[in-house]
């Protein structure tokens, strides 16, 4: 009986112990230098089209957006971001060529920088993030001819340690995507909003 009760004691301890470790791993394995952050972004949104200048109807866009970040200090993070957006035009909706009814898409390459700011529980992390990059449209959205320029945005929400390694991401994020035509002298392009949640990792 004694011997019973040791080896249960122990078993406890022993669980305790391991318990411990993770929610102390959990605790404080993100957000620190050295850490890379793996993620991004599945959106759907309403999205205002600029053209010359003139704001156009409301419409709406879809964007599959991967991203990879790496702390250089802690809670600093700078990283990459490819995407594509999907821009739908309902019927009765005309694109900025004129044209209406149809669906045009735009290459997105995003740099970005973020501070994650630390709590005392270690495991929510509220965020601000910059983005600036290029954005690229070769098809009908205006016409013959690629259309290009350089785009920005910003983002920002919380993160949250669900369990160790896995992030939940909850964001609002106000891109401004500029897609001019060779010569313009005003910009063209989309401004849109959105609000989403993500599962990432860190490593």
């Amino acid at each position: 009986m004694s011997h019973h009760k040791s080896c249960s004691a122990f078993c406890l301890t022993l669980f305790l112990a391991t318990c411990q470790s993770l929610l102390i791993a959990q605790e404080s394995g993100f957000a620190l230098r050295g850490v890379t952050e793996l993620g991004g972004t599945i959106s759907y949104a309403s999205y205002t089209p600029v053209s010359g200048g003139q704001t156009g109807d409301a419409t709406s866009i879809f964007t599959l957006a991967p991203q990879v970040g790496y702390f250089v200090a802690d809670g600093v993070e700078i990283g990459f971001s490819p995407g594509v957006s999907f821009i739908l035009f309902p019927a009765g909706v005309t694109s900025l060529s004129g044209s209406s009814g149809s669906t045009s898409t735009a290459v997105q390459l995003w740099f970005t920088a973020a501070y994650n700011f630390q709590t005392s529980g270690k495991t929510v992390f509220p965020f601000i993030e910059g983005q600036a990059g290029y954005t690229s449209s070769s098809d009908w959205l205006f016409g013959s001819g690629k259309a290009s320029g350089f785009s920005y945005g910003f983002k920002g929400g919380v993160k949250v340690v669900a369990v160790e390694h896995l992030l939940i991401n909850i964001a609002v994020q106000y891109n401004l995507l500029t897609l001019n035509q060779s010569g313009a002298t005003e910009r063209s392009g989309f401004n849109y909003l959105t609000i989403g949640v993500g599962i990432g990792g860190f490593l």
